[in-house]
C-alpha cells in the first residue's frame, strides 16, 4: 500500500496559507517614523490601515516619500498644501484605478502620523488638505498610554 502524499500536500498548503493569513492581520499595522514622538491616548481601537501620511518636524511624507518641507509651510495663507494635495490626488487616481481593474475597494482611509510638537496649525492643514481630496476617513495615530 502506497501512502498519498498529494492529498496531504494540499492539505499542509492550506493550512499554511491560512496561518500566514491569520497572523499577518494581527500584527502591528502601521511603523511609526523614527523622527516622531507621537502622542498618547485612553483609545482601545485597533489602527486602520490607510495611506499613510506622515508629517514630521523636517518633511511632510506619503506612504514615506518626501512631498513638502514643513519649515516652508508654516506662514503660508490657506489650508491647502498644494504638494500633499497632488500626491493625495495621485494615489486617489491609482486606487480608482484599481478599482475599476480588480474590483478591490478604494476606502479613501488615511493614518496620519504627526509629532506631539506639532503646531496646530499645520496639523489641520494637513487635515484640511485631506479632507479637499478623496481621503476623507482620517485617523490620527497615536500611542495607547499604559495602565
Amino acid at each position: 500500500m502506497r501512502l498519498q502524499l498529494t492529498s496531504m500536500m494540499d492539505m499542509f498548503t492550506i493550512l499554511l496559507v491560512f496561518l500566514l493569513k491569520t497572523f499577518s492581520t494581527y500584527g502591528q499595522l502601521i511603523n511609526p517614523s523614527q523622527d516622531l514622538t507621537l502622542p498618547t491616548s485612553r483609545i482601545q481601537n485597533p489602527p486602520e490601515v490607510g495611506l499613510d501620511v506622515t508629517v514630521s518636524r523636517e518633511w511632510i511624507l506619503v506612504n514615506g516619500k518626501p512631498v513638502e518641507r514643513t519649515s516652508e509651510l508654516q506662514n503660508p495663507e490657506g489650508y491647502i498644501l498644494t504638494g500633499l494635495q497632488t500626491a493625495l490626488n495621485q494615489y486617489a487616481r491609482e486606487g480608482r484605478r484599481l478599482e475599476e481593474q480588480y474590483g478591490t475597494r478604494f476606502s479613501g482611509k488615511v493614518t496620519i502620523q504627526g509629532d506631539k510638537n506639532l503646531p496646530y496649525r499645520m496639523l489641520i492643514k494637513v487635515l484640511a488638505t485631506c479632507g479637499q481630496t478623496d481621503f476623507p476617513n482620517m485617523r490620527l495615530v497615536v500611542y495607547q498610554e499604559e495602565g
